[in-house]
């Protein structure tokens, strides 16, 4: 048994990069284990690019409401209190709808491979779809 203690003793970050619009996380897990388990913020409009986890990923989203995006170009909602399991090398995006935050914990098992940025386009297809 091992008590992870605020944030794992880390402090919470800005994610850039990886990340469309602002972004903060805490990182739940101690590093190095699997799976990654992260609590991040998205603002509005706010997302992840396009990636993938070779054993994948389970989001459970806590505040706000958002969307996960699949690369076939269709979307799921998620609001508070609903999660998404993406299954392992499906290639995906996340993040806020345009006018609500989004927390989420996600937990991502095995190695995560980052692509492109999700253009805007795509963000607005996923509203869409999913309004």
């Amino acid at each position: 048994m091992h008590l992870i203690r605020s944030r794992s003793g880390r402090p919470s970050g800005r994610r850039t990069g990886t990340f469309t619009g602002e972004v903060w996380g805490d990182p739940v897990s101690p590093e190095g284990s699997d799976p990654v388990v992260n609590t991040v913020l998205f603002a509005p409009g706010a997302r992840t690019y396009w990636h993938r986890h070779t054993a994948g990923q389970l989001i459970v989203a806590t505040h706000g409401a958002g969307f996960v995006g699949a690369e076939d170009g269709h979307g799921l909602a998620v609001a508070a209190g609903q999660s998404v399991w993406t299954p392992g090398g499906e290639i995906h995006w996340h993040g806020a709808g345009p006018d609500s935050l989004l927390t989420h914990t996600a937990y991502s098992f095995g190695p995560t491979e980052w692509l492109a940025e999700v253009s805007e386009e795509d963000y607005l297809r996923a509203f869409e779809e999913c309004s």
